[in-house]
């Protein structure tokens, strides 16, 4: 799943506005909760070294203590259609600035 959030106004947390999925863009209509959560680091740790090699140890420690933001939104592809409950994932990392769509709701 592609997600690509159009955001808002600059600041520690910026709320998305809009986001493409599945060829589609969909506009946020409401924010239902925000929230920070624990990343999963045990994936990071195998995706790491291209998921097979061993872990170095202690490399995965600062991706076990990174947290996300997490946004609940209410977003629809269009006005004549009925909105879902979309959560859009922020993470600033090592990496650079990434969203992603963690789950959906409709």
């Amino acid at each position: 799943m592609q997600v690509r959030p159009v955001e808002g106004a600059a600041g520690v947390a910026r709320r998305p506005e809009a986001f493409i999925w599945r060829g589609r863009l969909y506009v946020v209509r409401d924010v239902l909760a925000q929230w920070r959560e624990r990343r999963a680091w045990w994936r990071e740790a195998l995706d790491a070294d291209g998921g097979g090699g061993p872990v170095v140890p202690g490399g995965s420690l600062a991706a076990a203590a990174s947290e996300q933001q997490v946004w609940r939104v209410e977003a629809s592809p269009g006005w004549s259609f009925a909105p879902g409950v979309y959560d859009l994932a922020h993470d600033e990392g090592a990496q650079g600035e990434q969203w992603q769509l963690v789950r959906v709701a409709d």
